[in-house]
């Protein structure tokens, strides 16, 4: 077994998942279990925005661009925008883009921004969760220039990679690959960049889905819920790459996490069964609402629950690297070329439409997006790895 195995990996096999206790997800939220603190970073104001933003990505030169999903009460952002250094937001790539309105096509415009992310080429990657009403063009992944807006790539999925009720939640990428999660139905799609051809793998494996036992909860312990009372469900959702392009991380949103092969993954003569047992999982995590990994394979972990960031190592420890008030509520993680790790707050779980029948709004205004320097000891922002080799 590789070295870079985490000390708690164990094989999970497909109708051999060990349950975790029921309440071992707010155990974790409530307790520390050893976590190192106080290491002296110091956690900087980025921005102070109008709509919620959920995902900041962060170009070689410094430019920032920001997701800002149409969610109840953010329907008129523009979706998509460069944060300028005076704060401001200026659209992109601007026009109709960013103009989607509620009745119109979808396929050339932004409808529901889920994340953004750049990687090393500083091209800007969208992921457009589209609307159910509409045709499922509308959820597409796109590439952008970021010097010119001129739009690069796009990614659509048939209904056989992505079914009714798919949700693509977020990507990593290789230099050939493209991964991504379904948060939906739960399972794990990757994409040929070179043939634009998509395959879905994993989607009945146990790892995919949320556990019925580990509910999503806010950082009071209320049970995230629609508006008919029923429980919000958020199956596979952060992803990551290892640094060598040879493992794919995930976990549902409220864990834990697992991990399996990419070169299993993608292999085309691997059937569903024999690629579940190649899952391994990798540790009890409390619930994630974004991650990030550097070049030494340290896995940054935003909780749901709590109002910091910790990271796990490749040897299985976990350290505190911010703990702050003013995080409560943090999403997508960022790691930018100058070692900063970024930290939008869009504050979900206090959404009055994940907070049940007759939720109230509990979130402050306006939305914050924050950084802090990783500590010396940590890596730097990982590349995008080397094609791993087909199996």
């Amino acid at each position: 077994m590789n070295r870079r195995d985490f000390f708690k990996a164990s094989l999970l096999t497909t109708g051999s998942v060990a349950l975790l206790g029921t309440n071992l997800a707010q155990a974790f939220a409530a307790t520390d279990y050893g976590l190192s603190k106080g290491l002296g970073s110091e956690l900087k104001q980025v921005a102070s925005l109008r709509w919620l933003s959920n995902a900041i990505a962060v170009t070689s030169t410094g430019r920032n661009f920001v997701g800002l999903p149409r969610w109840p009460t953010n329907e008129k952002t523009p979706s998509v925008a460069e944060l300028l250094p005076d704060g401001t937001l200026k659209p992109f790539p601007g026009g109709s883009w960013n103009e989607w309105q509620p009745g119109q096509p979808g396929d050339d415009a932004f409808v529901l921004i889920n994340t953004v992310h750049i990687f090393d080429d500083d091209t800007l990657w969208v992921v457009d969760q589209g609307d159910p009403k509409l045709d499922r063009k509308a959820q597409k992944i796109l590439q952008f220039d970021t010097k010119t807006g001129k739009l690069l790539k796009k990614i659509t999925f048939d209904e056989h990679v992505l079914p009714k009720g798919g949700n693509i939640n977020d990507l990593r990428l290789d230099s050939k690959y493209a991964y991504f999660t379904d948060s939906g139905l739960g399972g794990i799609i990757y994409t040929d960049l070179e043939s634009g051809k998509s395959w879905r793998r994993l989607g009945n494996h146990p790892s995919v889905k949320a556990k019925l036992e580990r509910p999503a909860m806010d950082e009071t312990g209320t049970v995230l819920q629609k508006d008919d009372g029923s429980p919000k469900v958020v199956n596979s959702d952060p992803i990551e790459l290892s640094p060598d392009g040879k493992w794919l991380y995930y976990q549902t949103l409220s864990g834990p996490m697992y991990r399996v092969p990419t070169a299993s993954l993608r292999d085309e003569k691997l059937s569903e069964q024999a690629l579940g047992q190649q899952v391994e999982f990798v540790y009890d995590t409390p619930a994630l609402s974004g991650t990030a990994i550097d070049n030494k394979g340290n896995i940054y972990m935003a909780e749901a629950q709590r109002p910091r960031v910790i990271m796990l190592t490749p040897d299985g420890d976990l350290k505190v690297i911010v703990e702050d008030d003013r995080i409560w509520g943090p999403d997508a993680l960022f790691i930018s070329h100058q070692r900063e790790l970024y930290i939008p707050c869009p504050q979900t779980a206090r959404l009055a439409y994940n907070r049940g029948p007759g939720g109230k709004d509990l979130v402050q205004r306006p939305y914050k997006i924050y950084k802090v320097k990783l500590p010396d000891y940590a890596g730097d922002r990982e590349p995008v790895p080397p094609v791993s080799q087909k199996a």
